[in-house]
């Protein structure tokens, strides 16, 4: 909520975004009463508020993957093909930011991925950097990249082989390839391991969390925001 790229937006410095969001709540009755029912107390404040989405954020964890499912004994759970990509995934560098239970390092890295807006994106520290993104539930997440340029699992490892190779094309061209992340130029990805990644990519799907939309929010605002 804090980040200007994230949450915050252009218009409310960071100093005062808190007690903005506070003071929007308090005038909605309906988040006065949810917040007395969620905590003993109509007071909304920082602690409740960051309480109320961290638990909302645990309702929709995927844990249980076929992946998972492997980590945990499972042998049966990935097919041969599966876990040759999965070591595929290791060998040629992705593991080294797609890395842990979540699959990000949480840091920021330039990678050269191309503008599909005007004016162009401006990049996480205006240095074309975003931070890693998980990789579980890609099936429920496409299109990829910080700016939805890809469509497909597909055209995400075809962009990360042309740049690992020095393609002009591919890269944006506002990054140097000099700019690219040491992560990035060391990919020693190649054509005859893009359907066993990808396979294995797919195995860390779980789509068994509550995803249901609800009808309308206390605010009053678009459900999903003014999406079209």
């Amino acid at each position: 909520m804090l980040s200007k790229e994230e949450m915050r937006g252009e218009h409310i410095p960071e100093a005062l975004i808190i007690d903005t969001l506070i003071q929007r709540l308090q005038v909605i009755p309906e988040y006065v009463n949810r917040f007395d029912q969620a905590f003993g107390s109509d007071q909304i404040n920082q602690a409740n508020m960051l309480a109320a989405i961290a638990t909302f954020e645990r309702s929709i964890i995927a844990n249980n993957s076929r992946f998972d499912q492997y980590m945990r004994g499972d042998v049966s759970a990935m097919s041969t093909f599966e876990i040759t990509g999965m070591n595929a995934f290791i060998q040629v560098g992705c593991a080294d930011c797609h890395s842990g239970p979540m699959f990000s390092d949480y840091q920021l890295h330039t990678i050269g991925v191309r503008d599909n807006v005007s004016p162009p994106d401006e990049g996480a520290t205006n240095k074309f950097d975003f931070r890693t993104p998980t990789l579980r539930n890609l099936n429920l997440t496409a299109p990829y990249m910080h700016n939805g340029l890809h469509g497909s699992l597909e055209q995400v490892m075809e962009f990360y082989e042309e740049v690992a190779e020095g393609d002009d094309d591919q890269r944006n061209v506002r990054v140097s390839e000099g700019q690219l992340d040491v992560e990035m130029r060391d990919l020693q990805l190649d054509d005859d391991q893009v359907d066993v990644i990808i396979a294995f990519l797919h195995t860390l799907n779980d789509d068994s969390f509550d995803k249901t939309i609800p009808v309308r929010v206390p605010s009053g605002l678009p459900v999903g925001g003014n999406i079209n």
